[in-house]
């Protein structure tokens, strides 16, 4: 639930959620889903959360099940990771209050935000519902007892305990907790079948179909449910643009229509004998998305990465960076008169033409490289369909990149941490790539492509990187330490353990994966 008293702390902490849930959004590509299959095993606790619930979460602390045991075997891979889990096992199985009450809990917990209330000052409530599936009915019961809960009226023919306004229903292996007690009634109804359940809303079966199984924890959100946060936020903000700006109040408008159009995101952590695997997913309406000028990314087989040395520490792919900065700006446009008054003063200033010249320069496929060595450089490497014209556009901008920031320098306004001098735009004769940084050469074919390297195709084999994505990047993280090391840096051992990170998107989800050991 939400109230009408917010201050402007809290409404700029909410647009910062809302701007986070949506940045997760563009992430992680949207798409239909099936419920058959996917990270249902974490969605128990769903059966008893309100159908309109915000968000929910879902651990397996079961440490007798696999995913706890491959968790206690990877992290014997890294340096005093085992001393770590074995001081946690000693830490549940002891005899203090806390260890007592999570074995009565069981292993498999899950929570569900059903709303906030920020009346309250400074600090919001929330409205909330815990279940644990797992539970050890006789000994929660007496665990609740000594922690000052007392007997209260049934509900729904089901006993009670309270404590203040908590309030908690046990029958079986199943227990149901909430904030309230009138929010526990509703709980119990939903897992009784006379409300609709979180577990049976299309769109949490869809995002959470494509999750892996066996998750160890999984996160879900439903952003369509707090777009009204966003919306409440404009009303305390200025209606005006600022200094040529968009209307911030149209800003998060339009940020709400599109949170509205985002069904729901999950998130999973899964573990893996050789790693760490972290799965983003979402659902959303893409059509809706389309029309309100958000552009949805599909999958392409990169190429550009064979342009890029082998001894590389690490690069990002991506591609069509110019439709998308266009979608921006179209959006950006619409909402400020100003701002298109804006592009036609730069393309006067610059002799650029923004959807003739900059669009097309920046269309294709992309690639930011970062190298090693002992002065780290780097580059953006495009692959336009016409890189002659591509690279006179681009060198143009730079010119006048330089010339601005130059200007403002020598004004004290700003001090840059590149040096701009150092920054050029590069293409071979008659060659396919153009290269913007300081890192020339990476115009040129590598003797020796990254593709090829014994540690990109170990963490690739791993981590099972599918040939076509929505989106690459790839870090060589024993590259880097090493690196780090040689100028005089600490070596962390369990930094140390990390060999290398890859992460990727695909129609409907995300992935990362942290190779360890």
């Amino acid at each position: 639930m939400y109230t009408q008293s917010m201050s402007q702390r809290r409404s700029i902490a909410l647009l910062a959620i809302v701007t986070a849930a949506f940045a997760f959004a563009v992430i992680a590509a949207f798409g239909s889903g099936s419920a058959a299959a996917g990270a249902e095993a974490r969605a128990k606790g769903a059966v008893a959360v309100p159908a309109t619930a915000l968000a929910y979460a879902s651990v397996n602390a079961d440490r007798s099940g696999a995913p706890w045991q491959a968790l206690e075997a990877l992290a014997a891979k890294v340096p005093g990771g085992d001393k770590a889990i074995a001081m946690l096992n000693d830490q549940l199985n002891g005899s203090t209050e806390q260890a007592k009450l999570m074995q009565a809990l069981g292993g498999d917990l899950s929570v569900g935000l059903l709303g906030i209330d920020l009346s309250g000052g400074t600090t919001p409530s929330a409205d909330a519902v815990i279940v644990a599936t797992a539970a050890d009915s006789a000994a929660l019961t007496s665990e609740l007892a000594k922690a000052g809960f007392t007997k209260g009226p049934d509900l729904n023919g089901a006993p009670v305990w309270e404590r203040g306004a908590f309030a908690i229903s046990i029958s079986g292996s199943t227990a149901i907790g909430a904030t309230s007690r009138g929010t526990l009634q509703t709980a119990l109804g939903v897992e009784a079948g006379t409300s609709p359940a979180l577990a049976d809303d299309p769109a949490f079966q869809a995002t959470l179909a494509k999750l892996p199984t066996d998750s160890i924890a999984v996160a879900y959100l439903a952003p369509a449910r707090i777009a009204g946060l966003a919306q409440l936020a404009t009303t305390l903000l200025p209606k005006s643009s600022t200094k040529g700006m968009p209307d911030p109040t149209q800003a998060l408008t339009q940020l709400s229509a599109t949170l509205k159009d985002v069904r729901g995101l999950g998130l999973a952590l899964h573990v893996e004998s050789n790693g760490l695997r972290v799965v983003a997913a979402g659902d959303a309406d893409e059509a809706a998305l389309a029309k309100l000028g958000a552009r949805i990314p599909t999958a392409y087989a990169p190429t550009l990465t064979n342009q890029i040395p082998a001894d590389a520490t690490g690069f990002v792919a991506f591609r069509d960076l110019g439709p998308s900065l266009l979608a921006v700006l179209n959006v950006a446009a619409a909402q400020s008169p100003e701002v298109a008054k804006q592009i036609v003063s730069l393309e006067k200033l610059t002799g650029i033409s923004v959807r003739a010249d900059l669009i097309p320069a920046l269309t294709g496929e992309h690639a930011l490289v970062a190298l090693g060595g002992d002065t780290p450089s780097g580059s953006l490497l495009l692959a336009p369909q016409d890189p002659t014209a591509a690279a006179t556009t681009l060198t143009k901008a730079l010119a006048s990149a330089k010339q601005l920031g130059a200007g403002r320098a020598e004004k004290g306004l700003t001090k840059s941490a590149i040096d701009a001098t150092k920054i050029s735009v590069t293409v071979q004769p008659g060659g396919s790539v153009v290269a913007v940084g300081t890192a020339p050469q990476l115009a040129a074919a590598p003797t020796a492509s990254i593709t090829s390297s014994d540690a990109y195709q170990a963490i690739t084999g791993q981590a099972g990187l599918p040939a076509n994505v929505t989106g690459l990047a790839y870090v060589n993280a024993a590259q880097l330490q090493k690196m780090a090391v040689a100028k005089g840096a600490k070596a962390v051992p369990a930094v140390g353990a990390i060999n290398g990170i890859v992460a990727w998107g695909t129609p409907g989800a995300a992935t990362l994966f942290i190779s360890i050991g």
